[in-house]
């Protein structure tokens, strides 16, 4: 890894003039927070690393092609701030993986990490932009969320420990997938398709497929659309993702989500529900989740931020999880943000999945608590 980003650095210098001429922008965010935190008898102290957005450094660029076309690119990765890994790792097959902000839902990792956060190229006109690659689907910009999809975010922390893909977490990053994103008069619309990790028929049961499952065993789909206008902003979201041939679980989990916000000046509302059918593609395995927030201005710069989250599942268990976030964030300058923020997550008494702070205890209905303070700049 540490070769490949040391190669990576010496073409960037040797290509300058090429930079130049193809209208290439380096950018990022390097966000470190320290913290303390506690979920049941497992304490936490140390760096949290994107509690605002997550740290990473990206290439994007574009050339005009003529007749308003443009070629686009765009290769980010993401990197831990506290220990300079970088995060998260490409996937290679669909699977389950770990990692609190990074995990993800759909994708084993193969220890190797290459512009894993974003990876696509695509074309660009007056009708929108068609991409291919590893990208964002439609959920992850489900953001009707008054801590901004954050680390700390209810919203975040809920449908990430729930196994949701509408999320702003790696469950919503899809490989191989062919995406379309057209913004007209106020109206976002985005769709994806994405043959993630499953390319290949196989007729016996070669790991990690399962036996006789064929190139679209683990194809997921999604479709969205957002409106703003002035103080208003509204949106829907509807995602599908197939079988997963890591578990060789075959239900289809289904979800869908409704959002909007609405800002008064003195306060800004924001609130979301989403609906998840067949979680971890398995047959009732169902969920909702539910937010409602506010941000209040303070003075020219500063904002404070109140959320509250509840998730509630419709299975065998009926367990659940409440979230509460409360942060300040202000605007330092154009580029820098510090904030602090406090969140409780609290399980239902036979649950123990839920919150910031990992715990490897088998008590149920333990909370977990975090607060951070940090500093986020945007390059």
């Amino acid at each position: 890894m540490q070769k490949k980003l040391i190669a990576l650095a010496i073409a960037g210098l040797v290509s300058a003039p090429a930079f130049a001429q193809s209208n290439v922008t380096i950018y990022g965010v390097a966000d470190a927070g320290l913290a303390a935190g506690s979920h049941g008898d497992t304490d936490f102290r140390g760096v949290l690393s994107g509690v605002l957005s997550g740290s990473r450094i990206g290439f994007k660029g574009s050339e005009d092609l003529g007749n308003g076309l443009k070629g686009v690119f765009v290769l980010e990765q993401g990197f831990d701030i506290g220990n300079g890994i970088a995060w998260p790792a490409v996937g290679t097959a669909s699977g389950a993986t770990a990692g609190p902000e990074y995990g993800s839902t759909n994708d084993t990792t193969d220890g190797d990490s290459v512009f894993s956060r974003q990876a696509y190229v695509g074309l660009s006109g007056a009708f929108g932009t068609v991409s291919v690659g590893r990208q964002y689907a439609p959920g992850y910009f489900f953001n009707y969320d008054a801590v901004l999809g954050a680390f700390i975010s209810p919203q975040s922390i809920l449908s990430y420990n729930a196994g949701m893909t509408i999320t702003p977490n790696s469950a919503a990053r899809w490989d191989n997938s062919v995406a379309y994103t057209g913004s007209f008069s106020g109206l976002t619309v985005r769709g994806i398709w994405a043959a993630r990790g499953n390319e290949l028929t196989r007729s016996g049961a070669v790991a990690p497929a399962v036996a006789g499952t064929s190139p679209s065993y683990d194809d997921a789909y999604g479709l969205s659309a957002d409106y703003a206008n002035g103080p208003l902003a509204v949106g829907a979201v509807y995602q599908l993702s197939k079988g997963n041939s890591f578990t060789g679980n075959s239900s289809k989990q289904k979800e869908w989500g409704v959002g909007g916000s609405y800002d008064l000046g003195v306060v800004k509302l924001a609130a979301s529900y989403q609906n998840a059918e067949s979680l971890a593609n398995t047959n009732n395995n169902d969920a909702d989740l539910w937010q409602v927030g506010v941000i209040v201005p303070v003075g020219a710069a500063g904002n404070v931020h109140l959320a509250y989250g509840e998730v509630d599942y419709d299975n065998a268990n009926k367990t659940g999880a409440e979230s509460y976030t409360l942060a300040y964030t202000h605007a330092v300058s154009k580029r820098t943000t510090a904030y602090a923020g406090w969140n409780r997550t609290t399980n239902d008494s036979n649950a123990s999945k839920f919150g910031l702070v990992p715990t490897v205890s088998t008590n149920t209905g333990d909370d977990s608590d975090i607060f951070t303070v940090g500093v986020r700049h945007t390059f």
